[in-house]
């Protein structure tokens, strides 16, 4: 599964405006627009015809992808070398929670760049975050102690 494909699994593609769990205007594939402005082509677009097209979802989550990436890459100096289950679980994560929620989670973080999966994993049960998004999170858990 691509790292596209795994997260649009968890939330969704929608070319309209909906309100995720959390009460935010969304659009695409979680793309938060209360947090995020819209690029002027997409938003232009949204006016006049109240949904955007599948190009511009796949626009918003390259954008997306992108700087979840490099978050990660920031939290996580060894990002580039690890293997490609936990580069898409960890991208996740980020996609999901954000950079500035990420970087609270010390105690992880220091098990991810020390790569011990197995405390990365018990940690991350352990945390607010795997209790809201309970599905999503074994997921994440789960492609991370894939080999």
């Amino acid at each position: 599964m691509t790292i596209k494909e795994f997260i649009e699994k968890h939330e969704g593609r929608v070319d309209h405006i909906y309100l995720c769990p959390a009460g935010y205007k969304t659009i695409g594939v979680g793309w938060n627009m209360e947090s995020n402005p819209l690029p002027n082509h997409i938003k232009s677009y949204l006016d006049e015809n109240n949904v955007i097209t599948d190009n511009m979802i796949d626009e918003l989550l390259d954008v997306s992808i992108n700087r979840a990436q490099s978050d990660c890459k920031k939290l996580f100096p060894n990002f580039d070398k690890f293997d490609e289950n936990k580069k898409i679980a960890l991208t996740d994560f980020i996609f999901n929670i954000g950079y500035s929620r990420a970087k609270k989670f010390k105690d992880t973080i220091k098990a991810i760049n020390e790569e011990n999966w197995e405390l990365v994993v018990n940690e991350l049960k352990d945390s607010l975050w795997y209790k809201q998004v309970k599905f999503r999170a074994q997921d994440v858990l789960n492609l991370i102690m894939e080999v």
